[in-house]
């Protein structure tokens, strides 16, 4: 996991040469939980879009924010669960571990 490693000035997102853009969805909100003690960068619900990638899944807010971009590999997304609420919008929930020194 990393925090504003993978966002440009124009709000748009830098990948690695390796990989390549799958799918994007704009208009995502992301919250965090039990966080203790809770950063002020992951404060809050979180407006932007996700780009999916092979190898992970990053998020990019929208506007200016403590939180510009957030890196979630898959081998660090744990207990993941698609929630489809029949009075909601559909979610995913997990639990992203940090990496070792992080």
């Amino acid at each position: 996991m990393a925090l504003n490693k993978n966002h440009s000035e124009g709000g748009g997102v830098i990948v690695n040469n390796s990989e390549n853009v799958l799918m994007t969805y704009d208009h995502v909100e992301i919250t965090f939980s039990d966080l203790e003690p809770m950063p002020e960068a992951f404060k809050g619900t979180k407006k932007g879009s996700v780009f999916l990638t092979p190898y992970r899944v990053i998020f990019v807010s929208k506007g200016k924010d403590a939180m510009q971009s957030f890196v979630m590999p898959f081998y660090l997304l744990k207990d993941c669960e698609i929630k489809q609420p029949v009075f909601g919008a559909n979610y995913i929930k997990g639990t992203v571990k940090a990496e070792a020194g992080g």
